[in-house]
């Protein structure tokens, strides 16, 4: 605990008043937002536009029946393309806690201006909305600070949700793979988590 003589010193070298009660003070702990840059290349599924993935096709051969020593028949298969998705270089956000309203929004809009800085990543920025404590998660903040699942039915379900209301009582328990459309950069960065 602070002392109130530090209090009272403070507040003359600042020329402020304190309030006449101590109790209202409180100290608010910094936002803690980590982020690294990702070059994983890893793949990834889902609807995702083509400026966060580079599209690889892999053939594979045709394959005739085969009998196994077992007695087991491997059943013939015609060769076939096989796409995969992979991921561009992006900020990935790992983990966001924060203790005082604006400090999450102001956090990420520091990733986002990062990222449209980097000229790898040009504004890219992932995550992975999960539930940490079971009980809700984070997918309608992300969503309404301008975030999209990969997964269409996950964004079908925040939109409405964002239609009735959006209140963090009734958000869906969501978790995945999001990412921040481009056309939805300009949108964070100008989000005030005062609405």
């Amino acid at each position: 605990m602070v002392s109130v003589n530090y209090l009272t010193d403070f507040a003359k070298f600042r020329n402020t008043k304190l309030p006449s009660d101590f109790s209202k003070l409180r100290y608010v702990k910094p936002c803690d937002c980590v982020y690294i840059f990702d070059n994983s290349r890893c793949s990834i599924g889902g609807n995702v536009p083509d400026y966060y993935v580079d599209i690889k096709k892999v053939f594979h051969e045709a394959v005739k029946m085969q009998k196994t020593i077992f007695g087991a028949i491997i059943p013939a298969r015609p060769a076939y393309y096989e796409t995969f998705q992979i991921l561009k270089p992006s900020y990935l956000i790992l983990h966001l806690e924060s203790f005082a309203k604006g400090q999450g929004t102001n956090a990420i809009k520091k990733v986002v201006k990062e990222s449209l800085q980097n000229p790898q990543t040009q504004g890219r920025v992932t995550l992975q909305a999960d539930m940490i404590d079971g009980k809700t998660s984070p997918a309608g903040f992300y969503y309404k600070l301008g975030f999209r699942f990969a997964d269409d039915n996950n964004n079908a379900i925040l939109a409405k949700w964002l239609e009735n209301g959006g209140t963090k009582e009734n958000a869906p328990k969501l978790y995945g793979f999001m990412y921040l459309p481009k056309e939805n950069v300009e949108h964070c960065l100008n989000y005030s988590s005062k609405k």
